[in-house]
C-alpha cells in the first residue's frame, strides 16, 4: 500500500475546501479525505483515522481527526474537580511521557493535563462517556474514578475479562448489581461515541486556534504569533511546574527523621 500517493491524490480537492493554522503545528492543515484501505494515526490521539474526511499537512506527514483538531484547550472534568485541565501537544515531563490517570497506560501524545498535580489524561479517557450500556448487563454502566469499594482490601474484578483492576483506575460499574469492567472491557464492547461532545468533561474555555487562514505557513498572521507564543509559555510553565513538584517532594524526603 502506498499510502502517500493515495494522500497525495486527494491534495488538489483539499485545497479547494477550508484550510486551517492550527495551533501546534507551522504549515496549515488541508481537508484530505482517506481512500479505503487507507491507515493513518492521527497525531493527537494516535488512534487510527476511521473517517473519510481528516485534515492534514502532506509535507509533515502531520494528520488529525476533525474532532481532534476541533477540541478546546481548556476542559473542567469531574475526575478533577479542582483545576481546569488544558490541552498539550506534548509531555513536558523530562521523560517525554505521561502516566494516564484513568488506565493506567503510558502515553507520549496529547494529553488533557494539570501541571500542578501531575494529573494526566489520554484524550480518548478525557472524553469517556458517562455511562454505557453493555450487552452483558441490562442496566447502564456509570463512569466511576477509583474503585467502588471502600475496604482497600477488597479487589476490584473486571465482570466482563476476570482480571483485578487497579484501585486507583477508572471502571465502569453498576452499584445496584455489584457488576463492573475495566475501561478497555467496556468500551471494545459498545461502539465508540467520538469525542465530538465529551460526556464526561465540560468546556471550561474554548479558545480555538484553528481559525481559516489564507496564508501558507501563518509568518505574517498576528493571531498565530499571538497563540504561539501563548502556547510556549503555556508548556514552559507546566515545565516549572512538573520540577517544582519533583523539589518539593524531594525536600520532604531530606527533612524525615532518619529511623
Amino acid at each position: 500500500m502506498n499510502m502517500n500517493s493515495n494522500v497525495r491524490g486527494t491534495r488538489e480537492e483539499g485545497k479547494k475546501k477550508m484550510s486551517y493554522q492550527y495551533f501546534n503545528h507551522s504549515h496549515l492543515l488541508l481537508s484530505l479525505r482517506l481512500d479505503e484501505g487507507e491507515e493513518i494515526n492521527c497525531k493527537a490521539c494516535d488512534r487510527l483515522i476511521a473517517e473519510h474526511i481528516f485534515y492534514g499537512c502532506i509535507a509533515c506527514k502531520y494528520y488529525l481527526h476533525d474532532r481532534c483538531l476541533n477540541l478546546p484547550r481548556w476542559i473542567k472534568h469531574p475526575s478533577h474537580p479542582s483545576h481546569s485541565l488544558t490541552l498539550l501537544p506534548a509531555p513536558t515531563y523530562p521523560s517525554g511521557s505521561f502516566s494516564c490517570n484513568a488506565c493506567g497506560s503510558a502515553a507520549n501524545s496529547f494529553s488533557m493535563s494539570c501541571a500542578e498535580c501531575e494529573f494526566d489524561l489520554h484524550l480518548h479517557c478525557s472524553s469517556l462517556p458517562s455511562t454505557v450500556l453493555l450487552d452483558a448487563h441490562p442496566h447502564e454502566l456509570k463512569l466511576t474514578f477509583e474503585s467502588p469499594y471502600d475496604d482497600e482490601k477488597v479487589s476490584f474484578v473486571c465482570d466482563v475479562c476476570g482480571s483485578v483492576a487497579d484501585r486507583h483506575q477508572w471502571v465502569y460499574y453498576c452499584a445496584e448489581c455489584d457488576f463492573g469492567t475495566h475501561l478497555e472491557c467496556a468500551t471494545a464492547a459498545v461502539e465508540q461515541p467520538g469525542m465530538e461532545e465529551p460526556a464526561s468533561g465540560e468546556v471550561a474555555d474554548q479558545s480555538q486556534t484553528d481559525q481559516p487562514s489564507g496564508s501558507d505557513d501563518g509568518a505574517n498572521n498576528p493571531f498565530k504569533q499571538v497563540v504561539d507564543e501563548m502556547m510556549e509559555n503555556q508548556l514552559e510553565m507546566m515545565r516549572l511546574q512538573n520540577e517544582m513538584n519533583r523539589t518539593r517532594m524531594f525536600a520532604q524526603l531530606m527533612t524525615w527523621p532518619y529511623r
